[in-house]
């Protein structure tokens, strides 16, 4: 699977992409290009244009976020480096590894926004202010 490295530690990925008369389809198989074993799924639509969700980070958990409708722009920040990256395909998923703030905003109308998370939800892996995201990184590079 062709990939592009941001500096913030995320991974914008091409998704294997099939078409013929029948339409289209795409296709992860987790045991060969997700980058981690999936243990939740979850998706997020009708977000009211200008909220912006996410707004977080997790200490363990990586995200693969994949627009299977619409659009929506994610920024993605290790503590240092920070991305926007524009998802309008299908055909594209980003990888948020642990560690990486993350947040959607700019929501198309349409827009259906797939999560593949490699841990069930725990509270406590959480992150959700940033200054103490920024703290956290700090200890965790001289770990």
């Amino acid at each position: 699977m062709k990939s592009t490295p941001y500096p913030s530690g995320a991974v914008l990925y091409e998704i294997p992409h099939f078409e013929d008369d029948r339409g289209a389809l795409n296709v992860l198989e987790i045991a060969r290009e997700l980058p981690f074993g999936c243990q939740r799924i979850f998706y997020t639509y009708t977000v009211p244009m200008g909220s912006v969700r996410g707004e977080h980070a997790h200490k363990k958990c990586e995200q693969f976020l994949i627009a299977i409708r619409g659009e929506l722009r994610v920024a993605v920040d290790d503590g240092e480096r920070r991305d926007e990256i524009v998802l309008d395909t299908p055909s594209k998923g980003l990888h948020l590894p642990a560690g990486c703030w993350g947040e959607q905003f700019s929501h198309s109308p349409d827009c259906i926004l797939l999560v593949l998370a490699s841990l069930p939800y725990d509270n406590a892996d959480y992150i959700r202010d940033y200054d103490d995201f920024l703290t956290w990184k700090r200890s965790t590079r001289g770990a």
